[in-house]
């Protein structure tokens, strides 16, 4: 291989901090697929009626498979042996660099689905791929419970990102239950945005009286959450401008599988002397449990941007 290009394809690759990882749980794979199961959840502990009674044995229901099927990605080019002999790489380095660049934003593009499609309905939106295990979207306020069919359960708030409705959604995530209707205690830990909403979270987060108002009370969400601005759920790269989420990291399941990271392999015609370069990777990515993430579509933003459109 000409001296360098692989060099210049990972180090390019790797120029920029991933930001998918600092959401997704990241994975190694051995195998062609991986199948996580759901379980259900034991309910109320029952009081002993003598000092004969039996213990009440239960057992925990089998939940919903979740699967994770890796697929391929490739992408190549080539180069003639007189443009290698004659460029002296002035050029010939920008093929790696552009290839490398392209492969990175092409995980991270695929990688933010699941929260592009979180508030999606798969039949008015033509997708078959948008509803997770449970038949609903991640973003849900009617999540079936397998031990408890009077019970839902949600992880939807409604509203732009203001001060109040971050408390709504903090809320939320703390009254998040189990498969049987039990409180688990979630915590969210982490506000993950667009670019266009960074500004916003950044008062919030940091202001030292309450953001968006004139009183002068103590802001009590000051220091409670990273902040994770993710530019590829923006609406430049097919998302919302206006959805935000808060995750707890120890609950969250959006789940990515390297079956194989990204390779740069070439190789070399002996008839026409054209070298021909690829870049391989094979991958999977999903969501195992719809709890431990809580989030809105931040509706009262979108319509008051629309209103000023159209004046």
């Amino acid at each position: 291989m000409p001296p360098g290009l692989k060099k210049i394809f990972f180090e390019t690759y790797a120029e920029v901090p991933e930001q998918f990882s600092k959401i997704y749980k990241v994975n190694k794979s051995t195998k062609a697929k991986e199948t996580d199961y759901g379980l259900g959840a034991f309910g109320t502990w029952e009081p002993r009626t003598s000092e004969l009674s039996e213990v009440a044995y239960d057992t925990l229901s089998p939940g919903l498979e979740r699967e994770y099927v890796h697929k391929a990605f490739t992408k190549g080019f080539m180069i003639g042996r007189e443009l290698y002999d004659d460029e002296q790489y002035n050029q010939i380095n920008k093929f790696p660099k552009a290839m490398a660049r392209s492969g990175r934003a092409f995980v991270e593009t695929e990688a933010a689905k699941p929260l592009i499609h979180a508030f999606s309905d798969g039949k008015s939106s033509g997708s078959t791929d948008v509803n997770i295990y449970d038949g609903k979207t991640l973003i849900s306020d009617k999540h079936p419970l397998v031990d408890n069919s009077s019970k839902t359960g949600t992880n939807l708030v409604t509203g732009e990102l203001s001060d109040a409705n971050l408390k709504i959604a903090l809320q939320c995530m703390r009254e998040t239950i189990d498969e049987a209707g039990n409180l688990i205690q979630a915590s969210a830990k982490k506000l993950v945005v667009p670019p266009a909403l960074e500004f916003t979270a950044r008062e919030i987060l940091n202001s030292t009286q309450t953001a968006g108002t004139e009183l002068n009370n103590v802001n009590s969400v000051k220091g409670a959450l990273d902040l994770v601005v993710y530019d590829y759920i923006g609406a430049a790269a097919g998302g919302s401008d206006t959805a935000w989420f808060i995750i707890d990291p120890s609950l969250c399941e959006l789940n990515f599988f390297w079956r194989v990271k990204p390779e740069f392999k070439w190789d070399e015609d002996f008839d026409t002397f054209v070298a021909k370069y690829r870049g391989y990777m094979r991958f999977s990515y999903g969501v195992s449990d719809w709890r431990g993430i809580v989030g809105s579509s931040g509706g009262a933003a979108a319509a008051k941007a629309a209103s000023t459109k159209t004046a």
